[in-house]
């Protein structure tokens, strides 16, 4: 890891320079140390366009690159993972708030309400760092050290992998994601596309999960055949029988930025950390960039997909 890859990294250059690999070179044949990584900072969009930017980026990665994209929602929206099933709790709450919009993730994971965050994503070659699970790793590596950079102690959580029914994203933290105090403040995810790997995920600024979590704590965030599988009687009692019984006993729920710290830093300085430490831990060189045209038209392409009542409502 090179200890001056933050350094390198800042408000300088408009695109990062092309790499200099050929661009038939297999991505696995590459030195993690010399990958050419772009940073991209996007305004609030819609949930259907970053998805499909997200997308985009991964479908299109050249070979000896990286690319990692910091964005907002332009309306508070409910995600879900790819596999995960529209649960009735899920439904009642779009019912219930009717300003909300809702879409579909690429990613695997569970239920995220995206507000007031910092979401990222990072599109890597699928072999980089011999593979997706030390690529999380390393990647939340990267989230443990900015956050540390702000004045927060985080850490990576020790635990199990969750299953897509396991209820909402920040109700329980994963192994590996990344936790204050034993309390989740940055859930993500991935998905292999193609020869590339797409990792995003959200660090909770000001808002909260609570309207949510308190559906999941009320029984009502369970899909159909909730009751049966579980064997409880009693809402609270069937989901934790039907998920994970520790549940009861552990220290859940989601942490903000604005609990643990004095003030919610500016988006510049929060992005401007994050990025200086993904370059830290991640290695190669560094510079800000837009966005190519065959990405722009692939994301805009991608955009019905994600936005579409078929893709949504998949399960």
């Amino acid at each position: 890891m090179s200890d001056d890859a933050s350094h390198r990294f800042g408000p300088a250059p408009s695109a990062v320079r092309a790499a200099s690999v050929s661009a038939s070179a297999p991505a696995s044949a590459l030195d993690d140390s010399t990958r050419e990584w772009r940073v991209l900072v996007d305004p609030a969009l819609p949930g259907a366009v970053n998805m499909a930017r997200d997308h985009a980026l991964a479908a299109a990665l050249r070979p000896g690159t990286g690319t990692v994209r910091f964005y907002r929602w332009r309306a508070a929206t409910l995600s879900l993972g790819r596999n995960e099933p529209f649960t009735v709790g899920y439904r009642e709450l779009l019912r219930d708030r009717p300003e909300m919009k809702v879409v579909r993730r690429p990613t695997g994971g569970r239920a995220v309400i995206h507000d007031r965050e910092l979401t990222y994503a990072v599109a890597l070659p699928a072999r980089a760092f011999r593979g997706p699970r030390q690529a999380y790793r390393r990647v939340s590596e990267g989230l443990v050290e900015g956050l540390g950079r702000l004045g927060v102690p985080a850490r990576m959580a020790t635990g199990r992998a969750l299953p897509p029914d396991a209820g909402p994203c920040f109700r329980e933290p994963a192994a590996g994601e990344v936790v204050v105090g034993g309390r989740k403040i940055v859930g993500s995810a991935q998905v292999r596309i193609g020869d590339a790997l797409l990792q995003h995920g959200s660090l909770l600024l000001v808002a909260d999960q609570e309207p949510l979590l308190s559906r999941v704590a009320a029984g009502v965030g369970r899909s159909a055949g909730w009751r049966a599988r579980s064997g409880g009687s009693g809402a609270e009692e069937g989901w934790r029988g039907g998920v994970h019984a520790a549940a009861a006993t552990e220290n859940f729920g989601p942490v903000t930025l604005a609990e643990v710290l004095p003030e919610v830093p500016a988006w510049d300085r929060l992005v401007d950390a994050f990025a200086g430490a993904l370059a830290a831990t991640l290695g190669g060189r560094w510079g800000r960039g837009e966005m190519t045209a065959a990405e722009t038209r692939l994301a805009a392409g991608l955009e019905g997909r994600y936005d579409s009542r078929e893709w949504t409502w998949r399960r």
